[in-house]
């Protein structure tokens, strides 16, 4: 091996190896840094485009459902929130605004509708809703709720 011990081979190769990690132990932690960075901007941009607000279902059968802290965009109709936590079906009435029929497959008893409200912190109760569901935007941490129901009209 012309003179040169094994030692000073495995220690070259060691040292080679050391440089190696030394490399990329720098450049992820310099990815993670550009990452982590791209990411609380995009938290930020999130945080300014949304808004949480908090949804009741209750089917009328005790069985309710809250989905709390729901994101929607600003500027949401009750309609579009409520897309974006279940299956709805309903029917358009150009004048008025949509009729929903059906939350994630609940609907079609006789004499019972899906009726909405909204809740009133002044009153401690909940408040009928004063229009469609598509016509009402929501507010910033505002609770509504569905509930599946006889309604007399």
């Amino acid at each position: 091996m012309n003179g040169k011990s094994p030692w000073m081979w495995v220690s070259l190769g060691l040292l080679c190896l050391l440089i190696v990690a030394a490399y990329l132990a720098i450049y992820y932690y310099n990815e993670s840094a550009y990452y982590k960075a791209l990411y609380e901007r995009a938290s930020s941009d999130l945080k300014r485009l949304t808004m949480p607000v908090n949804i009741l279902i209750d089917y009328g059968n005790e069985t309710r459902m809250w989905y709390n802290s729901t994101l929607v965009p600003r500027e949401s109709s009750l309609f579009f929130a409520t897309k974006i936590v279940a299956s709805v079906e309903s029917i358009s009435y150009p004048e008025m605004g949509e009729f929903v029929t059906s939350i994630n497959g609940v609907g079609g008893e006789p004499n019972k509708y899906w009726m909405w409200y909204t809740w009133n912190p002044e009153k401690g109760d909940w408040d009928l809703g004063p229009v469609a569901c598509d016509k009402y935007i929501l507010r910033e941490n505002e609770t509504v709720m569905w509930r599946y129901e006889k309604f007399e009209f």
